[in-house]
């Protein structure tokens, strides 16, 4: 399953987008490339004299990244971590969806596995009744009735295999290998640390919070740049020039003053868009707090409703029909309270497994969001 997530598409997609990011900050660290000029041709005198070669060079050295550059480098480290995070947050992702779907599957075997140990013991019930119809011990009545409940169970247990069948085939799929069976104990409880102890962890060190917050530093860099970006930018050069009648080396020194634009749009851009990461900020703790909440009663609960079923209820259910079936045996019983009796095991039965579906997949939320370990 690990493997599978490694080679999981999305995955990979984040990965190339973290390797993007890191050759951002590559590129803020470099720096500009001066300019070269050559120039050449032939000089002819006015009064008619020799013709002479003239040529020059110059290069010039921008120097306006400097009030910038440490704003631009930071705002694209940050934006590197925050890809990093989301690498971590799509893994989480990746794992729940894939362990969901790998519980599903023993879920799927689990209730085929109930209806076909009930579907042979419907079908011995039926096979006395007939008998004992033959016989004359019994209605002619109850042979139609109790030949419906096997056909209502097998239609059911058709419908499982299907179910089964589908889930097999979509985590055949991820995990890119036939499958043909999963074992694992759907009962097994999860450790539940205190509720508040999540929600510190969950603050601390879920990926999804630590990517937003570095969304918001390169926000609030990308605004510093732009204010740096008010300042006035410089520039040197050199020249040297051979001409008719002079030879000339100079240097020179430029200044962009921001005298008409001040910048001021793209700071209101980037001072927006540092409100909105913080917003996004507060809106994704807030979600993911409530998330881990909801997940953390769904975990707790359900493991008190799986122990209440494993020890009082399904084990009721188990005594009663087999009771009602051995009185049914001896003659002390009647069919419909049978048949009953079977429905209340299987509806028992169903009810038990969905709740260890609901349970796991509970437990797999809050593990995804609070970094807890999962067998």
């Amino acid at each position: 399953m690990a493997a599978a997530a490694d080679r999981h598409p999305l995955l990979l997609e984040a990965a190339a987008r973290a390797r993007g990011a890191a050759g951002t900050v590559t590129s803020a660290r470099e720096l500009p490339n001066p300019t070269f000029g050559l120039s050449a041709g032939d000089g002819r005198p006015r009064d008619g004299g020799a013709t002479r070669r003239e040529w020059g060079y110059s290069v010039e050295l921008p120097l306006e990244f400097l009030a910038t550059r440490g704003s631009r480098v930071a705002a694209a480290a940050a934006s590197e971590e925050g890809s990093r995070q989301e690498v971590r947050t799509v893994r989480l992702q990746v794992l729940r969806d894939l362990r969901r779907s790998f519980v599903e599957l023993v879920h799927a075997q689990a209730v085929v596995e109930a209806g076909a140990e009930l579907e042979v013991q419907v079908a011995q019930l039926a096979a006395l009744v007939r008998k004992r119809a033959e016989r004359g011990e019994g209605r002619p009545t109850e042979v139609p009735r109790v030949e419906i409940e096997l056909e209502r169970l097998r239609g059911a247990l058709e419908r499982s295999r299907a179910v089964e069948e589908a889930q097999r085939q979509r985590l055949s799929t991820w995990l890119g290998a036939p499958l043909t069976r999963a074992e694992a104990d759907l009962s097994a409880p999860l450790p539940l640390p205190p509720l508040d102890e999540l929600r510190e962890r969950l603050v601390s060190s879920n990926p999804a919070i630590q990517a937003s917050r570095a969304r918001l530093e390169a926000a609030g860099k990308e605004a510093s740049a732009e204010r740096w970006e008010r300042f006035p930018k410089f520039s040197v050069g050199a020249a040297h020039a051979e001409e008719l009648d002079r030879v000339a080396t100079t240097f020179s020194a430029t200044v962009a003053i921001p005298l008409w634009n001040w910048n001021q749009g793209k700071i209101r851009q980037a001072d927006a868009a540092v409100e909105g990461e913080r917003a996004r900020l507060d809106a994704l703790s807030r979600e993911l707090s409530a998330q881990v909440a909801g997940a953390w009663q769904g975990c707790a609960v359900g493991q008190a409703a799986v122990r209440r079923f494993q020890v009082e209820i399904v084990p009721r259910a188990e005594g009663s029909a087999r009771t009602l079936g051995r009185a049914f045996e001896l003659g002390e019983a009647g069919l419909l309270d049978v048949i009953d009796a079977r429905r209340v095991l299987l509806d028992a039965r169903r009810e038990y497994l969905d709740l260890l579906l609901d349970m796991q997949n509970a437990c797999g939320d809050l593990a995804a969001l609070a970094g807890l370990e999962l067998p």
